[in-house]
């Protein structure tokens, strides 16, 4: 019994059924966590992408006004949030997205959490920046060939208008020489032989019944 004791009491310690007969010393207190819960923001953006419009306006210059007076970088996070959600008065993708670039540039500011929904919202919102402005660009594109459709369509028709302005002319014209040619024709049946074939005849006649002269 004696030298199983050694090892019992070394068992019962291990154990946490006895306590060694000196102290030692207390555990460190756990570290608390931060706070890295980021239901606030997506709160803010549901709040922002379902209310009426009247609610969505003073949740945004909330935001806006605690961004103003205190520019902390939950504040900051919070503004470029609510600036690009969009559907509400206070949209500005391209602002949010100056805003979320300047957070990341600094990420020791930010909680682990929070880095990543900035990181995930800066791509989400050069993603909708991108797309706006290809369909801007093809809005443009479509206006553009409208425009020129629009300009041949009137080039077409003025030149068939003078296309058809000439044909008139013309057809006038012809009406008119087909007038003259008929005037002619009529002048033409009253008088068969043209003017001064009957005096050359008699003066040809008086000749041939003259005598020649000297006999």
């Amino acid at each position: 019994m004696p030298r199983s004791f050694p090892w019992l009491a070394a068992t019962l310690l291990l154990s946490g059924c006895v306590s060694p007969t000196t102290d030692s010393p207390a555990p460190p207190p756990p570290v608390a966590a931060p706070n890295t819960d980021v239901n606030s923001y997506l709160d803010l953006m549901q709040r922002l992408g379902s209310s009426d419009p009247a609610q969505q306006t003073d949740l945004f210059h909330e935001v806006e006004r605690a961004y103003t007076a205190a520019p902390t970088t939950a504040n900051s996070l919070r503004y470029a949030v609510s600036l690009i959600v969009p559907g509400h008065p206070g949209t500005n993708a391209a602002e949010g997205k100056r805003l979320l670039e300047t957070l990341l540039a600094s990420p020791e500011r930010l909680l682990a959490n929070e880095r990543v929904l900035a990181s995930v919202f800066l791509l989400e919102t050069e993603a909708r920046l991108k797309v706006e402005a290809d369909a801007r660009r093809l809005l443009a594109t479509v206006d553009e060939r409208t425009r020129a459709q629009a300009n041949s369509e009137r080039r077409l028709q003025a030149q068939t208008e003078e296309n058809a302005r000439l044909r008139k002319s013309l057809e006038e014209a012809q009406a008119k020489l087909d007038a003259i040619r008929d005037i002619e024709r009529t002048i033409i049946e009253r008088n068969p032989s043209p003017p001064g074939a009957a005096g050359s005849r008699s003066e040809s006649s008086v000749e041939a019944q003259s005598p020649p002269a000297g006999r």
